[in-house]
C-alpha cells in the first residue's frame, strides 16, 4: 500500500516525542513544592501583617515582679523609714530637755511625750519586719500587709512629733520670757529704792572731796532703767521670732540691775563715811593688825586679815545674830565658786549641796538660780552697812561673811511665788533653808535670802 505524501510537508505540525514517564513525576513534586513554599511564605506575610497592625512586637514586656521581691524592697524602705523616725524621736527628747522644755507648761510636755511613745511603737514595729526565711508566698503577701500599714504610718507620727515640739517650744519660751520680765522688774525696783536714797546723799554732799564714783554709779543705773522699761514694754507685745532675743536682754539685765545695786550703795556708803564728823573717808580694805597695812587675797581678790582671831570680840544687835572674828575673812581654800554663778562663793563644804539644789530647780522651771549675793568679805559688808537700815547686818555678823548665805532672784525675790514656793517645799532636802526672821512674819522679811542648815540664825 502507497503512502501518500503530505502536500505541504512545511505546513504539517511536527510531532513531539512522548515524555518519559520518570520525568513527568519529577515535575510534578517541583510543582507541588514551590506551591508549599509560595502558600507558606502567603502566611507568613499574612501573621507579620497581623502582627505589626495589634503592635505585637513593640517592646518587650516581663513578667511583673513577684511578692517576694516586692517585700524585700518593701522591707529595705522599713530600715530607712525607722532610721528617720528614729532621728525625729531624738530630737523631739532634746526639745524636752532644753530650757525651753523644761520651762514649758505641763499639757505641752504631756501631749509632746505621748506623741514620743506613739512614734516609738512604730519604730519598735518596723524593727519587726524581716525578711522572710522560707521565701513563701503567703509570708511575703504578710509582710507586704504590715508594711503598708507601717509605711502610712511614719509620716502621720512625724508630723505629731514636730507639732508637739513646736508647742513646746512656744510654751517655753512665752513662760521664760514672763519669768524674765518678772526678775527685770524687780531688780529694777531694787535699784530704784537705792538710787533714790543714793540722789539724796550726793545732792546733801556737794562739799565732799569725790563724789565721782556715786555720780557715774547713779548714771549707769538711769540707762539700766530706761533698758529695763524698754524691755518690759516689748515684753508685754511680743512676737514669737522676738522672744529669745528678750529672754536674753532680760538675762543680762537681771545681772547687771543687782550689780548696779551694789555699786550704788558702796559708793553711798563711802561718801556718807567722808562727810561724816571727823571728815575722813574709811578705807575698804581691812587693816592688817600687825603691820597697819591693808591686805588682799591674791585667789580671790578679796580683802582679807593677816590675823583675825586678834580682832577683838564684838556683839551684834539682834539676838538671832552671831559674831565671829572670822566673818568675812574666809580664805580661798575654804571658799568655791559656785558653778551655775562663777562670779559667787560659798563655803566649800555647801557648794555641793547647792548644786543639786540648782539643778533639781532647773529640771522644775528651765533656768539656773539667779544668784545675786553670796560671801562677802568684811570690808564689803561694812561698806553696806547703815545702822539707820535694816538692809545689811553689821560686819561681823552677817551669814554671808561665813560663806554659808546667798541673795536669790529670779522670782525667788518674791513671796508667794511659785519659784519661791517651789523653794520653800525643796530646798531644805539639799541643805539650804529660809530662815524665821527673813520669813514674812519675821524681823526683817527677805524672801531672796536662803542660808545654808549649817549657818547661824541670822542675815
Amino acid at each position: 500500500m502507497l503512502t501518500q505524501t503530505p502536500l505541504w510537508p512545511e505546513l504539517q505540525a511536527p510531532r513531539r516525542p512522548p515524555w518519559p514517564r520518570r520525568g513527568r513525576r519529577a515535575s510534578g513534586r517541583r510543582k507541588r513544592r514551590t506551591i508549599g513554599i509560595v502558600a507558606v511564605a502567603l502566611t507568613m506575610v499574612v501573621v507579620a501583617g497581623s502582627a505589626y497592625a495589634f503592635d505585637m512586637f513593640g517592646p518587650e514586656v516581663t513578667d511583673p515582679p513577684s511578692a517576694v521581691a516586692e517585700a524585700q524592697t518593701a522591707i529595705a524602705e522599713s530600715a530607712t523609714l525607722r532610721a528617720d523616725l528614729a532621728g525625729e524621736i531624738k530630737d523631739a527628747r532634746t526639745v524636752l530637755k532644753s530650757p525651753d522644755g523644761q520651762a514649758a507648761k505641763k499639757p505641752e510636755r504631756r501631749t509632746l511625750n505621748s506623741a514620743i511613745d506613739d512614734a516609738q511603737d512604730v519604730v519598735t514595729s518596723l524593727k519587726s519586719v524581716a525578711s522572710s526565711p522560707s521565701g513563701t508566698m503567703d509570708e511575703a503577701n504578710a509582710v507586704l500587709g504590715l508594711t503598708s500599714v507601717l509605711h502610712d504610718d511614719v509620716p502621720v507620727v512625724t508630723a505629731a512629733l514636730r507639732d508637739a515640739a513646736s508647742a513646746v517650744v512656744a510654751s517655753g519660751r512665752q513662760v521664760r520670757l514672763e519669768r524674765a520680765a518678772s526678775e527685770v522688774e524687780a531688780a529694777r525696783s531694787a535699784l530704784q529704792a537705792v538710787v533714790t536714797d543714793g540722789e539724796q546723799v550726793y545732792a546733801e554732799s556737794a562739799n565732799a572731796r569725790d563724789r565721782g564714783d556715786l555720780r557715774t554709779a547713779l548714771d549707769l543705773a538711769g540707762d539700766l532703767t530706761a533698758q529695763a522699761d524698754e524691755l518690759l514694754e516689748a515684753a508685754a507685745n511680743a512676737q514669737a521670732d522676738d522672744v529669745a532675743d528678750l529672754i536674753g536682754k532680760a538675762g543680762r539685765l537681771t545681772t547687771a540691775m543687782p550689780e548696779a545695786t551694789v555699786q550704788i550703795q558702796v559708793a553711798t556708803a563711802a561718801l556718807l563715811a567722808e562727810t561724816s564728823q571727823d571728815g575722813t573717808a574709811v578705807d575698804a580694805g581691812v587693816v592688817d593688825p600687825a603691820t597697819d597695812e591693808t591686805s588682799t587675797d591674791p585667789v580671790t581678790n578679796q580683802a582679807t586679815a593677816e590675823d583675825a582671831s586678834t580682832a577683838a570680840a564684838g556683839t551684834c544687835p539682834e539676838p538671832d545674830q552671831v559674831w565671829s572674828a572670822e566673818n568675812g575673812h574666809l580664805s580661798s581654800s575654804e571658799l568655791a565658786s559656785i558653778p551655775f554663778a562663777s562670779s559667787h562663793y560659798v563655803r566649800a563644804d555647801v557648794v555641793g549641796g547647792l548644786t543639786d539644789l540648782n539643778a533639781a530647780y532647773a529640771a522644775e522651771f528651765g533656768v539656773n538660780l539667779t544668784i545675786n549675793s553670796s560671801y562677802r568679805t568684811y570690808a564689803e559688808q561694812e561698806a553696806l552697812y547703815d545702822p539707820s537700815s535694816d538692809t545689811a547686818a553689821p560686819p561681823g555678823c552677817s551669814n554671808h561673811g561665813t560663806g554659808l548665805a546667798i541673795d536669790i532672784g529670779g522670782g525667788v525675790q518674791t513671796f508667794g511665788s511659785a519659784q519661791y514656793d517651789w523653794l520653800k517645799a525643796n530646798a531644805e532636802a539639799y541643805g539650804w533653808v529660809h530662815p524665821p526672821f527673813a520669813e514674812p512674819s519675821g524681823r526683817n522679811p527677805e524672801p531672796w535670802h536662803w542660808q545654808s542648815v549649817q549657818a547661824p540664825n541670822s542675815y
